[in-house]
């Protein structure tokens, strides 16, 4: 029963089959209670009404020191299923149904954030506002961090990809169940991990989407966990000061290249930043850096290389120091950088006491690389072909201001997409698109005048701007042939700025005070 093809096979009481109009959407809803999926041991369906709410059934709703209220802005069928991937592992999937006429036939899954196991709440809610049926899942584990991956390989092969695809078979026999007809066309919308996920499930079962919107994706995962410990590590030899030199001399060095001082590298590969500039010359003083201090900026902002002079890692972006939020200190704060101690803890070592060397390096990615042969996870497979033959739409968009995650990483996948499947530009257009968001952070957030508002997912990324959503600019994709070739994006209505695809760059036009698009040399 399990494996990497998973059968599903339903069985739906007849009157679920009858018109829409023959039963309440709320007696539906329980009715949907009493469907049998092969591999699922536990579902639950109830009935929440516009502005209602429930606690999380789960301890991700419990991380934040109280239960988490899970609230919904529209009536919906609430669904939560228990999928067993395997003997040893299972995942829960959560689906949010909105009433028959408030659906316009599409269904909108979402994945996870870090090494997390925690259900997408907030695009659960915005998914069935904009008339979508919407699916969350736990990749495989419930918890916030990846201790669960000690516990069972099955379960990182549920995080790696298997919970997405069960979810979104799952959910499809649902909707169909819920509604009396399947659906007319399936999205995905996750970030980070989540956009990982997207990417990978693009790869391994091209059929799951019709489209997919992956932001920031957390792609070549060892190696960049990897580069983000080294650059960890070497930031412990900078202090609170040392690091206000540092971004100073960042944007003094690379912002304006793009035509207009605002505190934000537009296109950090422009940028050969030179921290050596900042070199004292002499004893340490408090404007100036020590030769130790000038060697690891230069190695935070250095590509990771192997043995043989492979590529391993792009660098952190020029700018990326500048993001003021909660993600620096899980960068360059005083404690280990903690994505990666959990990875080597409990997949790579199995020790839960492991601590990393101050010389931790080339030595942890080979004994990484040999569980990752058991466990795949990096998802940095180029061959997209499958999706691409089969119409699949892939959009992608990350902030060149990301600390977590180098935008650069989007950048060198979409290339070895293009190379694996000997694509012109033009034919790449036809199923992978890329934006650059200069200035925004990891997903969101970002400079003031980084107008990183996309769309990208949730209410926190909302616009109502036609030429500014992300997901909708997906749909039309999908659904008329009409590919995005700009976004524009916005900073709370008061800031709005044009992001080009790839490979243009935006320039400012001092004319015009406003951005745009030109094709890169």
């Amino acid at each position: 029963m399990f494996g990497a093809q998973l059968s599903l096979v339903v069985t739906v009481l007849l009157r679920l089959l009858a018109p829409a109009a023959a039963f309440t959407d709320a007696q539906r809803c329980a009715s949907l209670a009493s469907t049998n999926i092969d591999n699922v041991h536990s579902l639950d369906a109830f009935y929440l009404r516009a502005n209602e709410s429930y606690r999380v059934p789960a301890v991700c709703g419990k991380g934040l020191g109280a239960d988490l209220l899970a609230q919904t802005s529209v009536n919906v069928c609430v669904v939560n299923v228990v999928y067993n991937t395997s003997l040893t592992s299972a995942t829960r999937i959560e689906v949010w149904l909105p009433d028959s006429e408030e659906w316009y036939g599409r269904i909108l899954g979402s994945g996870g954030a870090g090494l997390t196991g925690c259900v997408d709440y907030d695009n659960l809610r915005w998914g069935p506002s904009i008339h979508f049926a919407t699916f969350g899942h736990d990749g495989g584990h419930d918890g916030t961090t990846g201790a669960a991956f000690a516990q069972s390989d099955e379960i990182i092969v549920d995080y790696a990809t298997r919970a997405l695809h069960v979810a979104a078979l799952t959910s499809k026999l649902l909707v169909r169940a819920y509604y009396g007809r399947p659906h007319d066309k399936a999205y995905y919308n996750g970030c980070s991990n989540g956009g990982r996920q997207g990417v990978r499930n693009a790869h391994d079962y091209p059929d799951d989407f019709d489209g997919i919107l992956a932001g920031a994706p957390a792609l070549n995962l060892i190696n960049q966990l990897a580069q983000g410990t080294i650059a960890n590590l070497a930031s412990h030899k900078l202090s609170d000061d040392d690091w206000v030199l540092v971004k100073k001399e960042v944007l003094r060095q690379c912002d304006g290249l793009d035509g207009l001082h605002d505190e934000i590298v537009t296109d950090p590969d422009a940028c050969q930043f030179l921290p050596e500039v900042l070199l004292c010359q002499g004893a340490k003083r408090a404007d100036c850096l020590s030769s130790e201090q000038v060697e690891a900026v230069r190695t935070i902002h250095s590509p990771l290389y192997g043995n043989s002079g492979e590529l391993l890692a792009p660098r952190l972006d020029p700018g990326a120091e500048l993001d003021d939020t909660v993600l620096w200190s899980i960068i360059f704060g005083p404690s280990f950088y903690g994505f990666a101690l959990d990875w080597w803890r409990y997949v790579v070592y199995n020790d839960s006491s492991w601590e990393p060397s101050p010389d931790f390096g080339l030595k942890e990615i080979a004994d990484a690389d040999k569980r990752e042969a058991e466990v795949y996870v990096s998802s940095f497979d180029p061959d997209l072909s499958a999706f691409c033959e089969r119409g699949g739409k892939l959009l992608s968009y990350h902030g060149t201001r990301d600390i977590l995650i180098p935008s650069g990483l989007s950048l060198w996948y979409y290339q070895r997409v293009q190379r694996a499947l000997s694509l012109p530009p033009s034919a790449m257009d036809d199923f992978y698109r890329l934006f650059l968001i200069p200035g925004m952070n990891h997903c969101n957030l970002g400079a003031a005048a980084s107008a990183w508002k996309i769309g990208q997912g949730g209410s926190s990324a909302w616009s109502n701007s036609s030429d500014s959503h992300a997901l909708f600019a997906l749909v039309d994709w999908v659904e008329h042939g009409a590919g995005p070739e700009t976004l524009r994006g916005s900073t709370d209505g008061a800031v709005t700025r044009l992001h080009c695809k790839y490979p243009a760059r935006s320039v400012w036009q001092p004319d015009a005070q406003d951005w745009t698009c030109v094709e890169s040399q």
